[in-house]
């Protein structure tokens, strides 16, 4: 059982019922009491009458409590009964309550309470013969109807308890389900911010530029680019949608024009890259591809590439390859297109780093959701890397260093965090 079931099964639940069952209890004590008071078989003008009046109904009363009065009381009324003899009468107006409490009790205590409860009740009957030898026949009776409640009581319980369970995993399972539902929509939207911000990012700057420029052949430069930017968007964001099909072939993913899969990418690792290429040249190609693109916005790129980029593992690469176009989109949110622009890649022996530099501007940038940096702080946790971001002297630096043994590191519901 899990924690949750523990906690629920644990616990004596109430009276079914609430009030209105408490109330049918007091009025079947005073109606039992005032049956027997009628009656004229016991001698009320003795302590020993008023006692046998009542004892034998006083469980009903401490039912109307709860259940573990109510226990306490039919042990206290059946030690009661015995002490005065365990006559006939005694016997047979306990009858009733007994059906009653132990009923209920073994129904309403948590299960091991229960069966305790069960079987003290079932192995005190024969206690009935010792106070009374000539009862045997009365004695019998009140043991098999004690045993009948008993059975009766704990197999709803045991029902109950099933019920109870079946229902927290229900529960446990729409959590479950729930924060799967939430992680795919925070992944989705990582996926839409990386596909789409950097192109559309271009084309807002572009269009702002268009604003201020009189020469016809700049103004074609730059509606060329608004157009080559656009056009990416829509192949990226086609892309996109062939992967969230149901019925897109695997192969037909992960892949793209002119760029063979590596040997060794599996289905998986292919599923995982978007539809984007993410060969080594092809991720070499995107860096500079950046860096072309921060050129046309007005721009001054240095773009330096260290080391063997084919050492990077292939699903490293379409990590990386979504973390410099996030750089490129905030370069061109927020950078100085007066100063220039570094971006570094570095393929050391054991990891790999990407890093980039830019003067912060001073007029209003370009309205950021954080959505891109929150992007990339979760990709590089998927693979045990670390990234630093922030501004110094008017400068924003943002260092991204990943092993290169790095492994992805799955939430606790298997679904990777970007």
């Amino acid at each position: 059982m899990t924690a949750g079931t523990v906690r629920t099964t644990g616990q004596v639940r109430p009276l079914p019922g609430g009030w209105v069952a408490r109330v049918l209890l007091v009025l079947a004590f005073l109606g039992l009491v005032a049956l027997d008071a009628t009656g004229g078989t016991l001698e009320l003008s003795s302590p020993r009458g008023v006692a046998e009046l009542l004892l034998p109904y006083v469980p009903v009363l401490g039912l109307a409590i709860g259940p573990v009065p109510a226990t306490a009381a039919w042990f206290v009324a059946f030690a009661a009964v015995l002490a005065l003899g365990a006559q006939s009468l005694l016997v047979s107006a306990f009858a009733f309550p007994t059906i009653l409490v132990i009923g209920f009790c073994t129904y309403l205590l948590p299960w091991v309470a229960a069966a305790v409860v069960a079987a003290s009740a079932v192995a005190t009957m024969p206690l009935v013969l010792v106070a009374n030898p000539d009862g045997a026949v009365l004695a019998a009776g009140l043991a098999v109807l004690t045993l009948l409640a008993a059975v009766a009581g704990l197999t709803v319980n045991f029902f109950r308890l099933r019920s109870e369970h079946s229902e927290t995993q229900v529960r446990e399972l729409e959590e479950r389900q729930a924060r799967i539902r939430n992680e795919e929509r925070t992944r989705l939207a990582h996926e839409l911010h990386d596909i789409v911000a950097h192109d559309v990012t271009i084309i807002a700057m572009q269009a702002r530029r268009a604003e201020f420029v009189a020469d016809p052949d700049k103004t074609t430069a730059i509606l060329d680019n608004i157009g080559r930017a656009a056009q990416q968007a829509l192949q990226n964001l086609r892309s996109l949608v062939v992967l969230l099909k149901e019925d897109a072939p695997p192969t037909a993913v992960g892949v793209g024009p002119g760029d063979p899969a590596e040997p060794g990418a599996s289905t998986v690792e292919a599923l995982e890259m978007s539809g984007e290429t993410t060969t080594a040249a092809a991720f070499v190609r995107d860096f500079h591809g950046v860096g072309d693109a921060l050129e046309r916005a007005g721009f001054t790129a240095h773009l330096t590439t260290t080391g063997a980029v084919s050492r990077v593992p292939t699903s490293l690469r379409q990590a990386l390859r979504r973390t410099v176009r996030e750089l490129g989109t905030n370069i061109l949110k927020h950078g100085d297109a007066a100063a220039p622009v570094e971006l570094r890649l570095t393929v050391g022996p054991d990891s790999v780093t990407l890093a980039s530099t830019n003067v912060v501007a001073t007029a209003a940038p370009i309205s950021s959701s954080l959505t891109g940096l929150e992007a990339m702080r979760a990709r590089c946790e998927v693979f045990g890397g670390e990234l630093t971001a922030g501004a110094h002297d008017g400068r924003w630096r943002t260092t991204m260093t990943i092993p290169l043994d790095a492994r992805v590191r799955p939430t606790t519901e298997g679904v990777p965090n970007a």
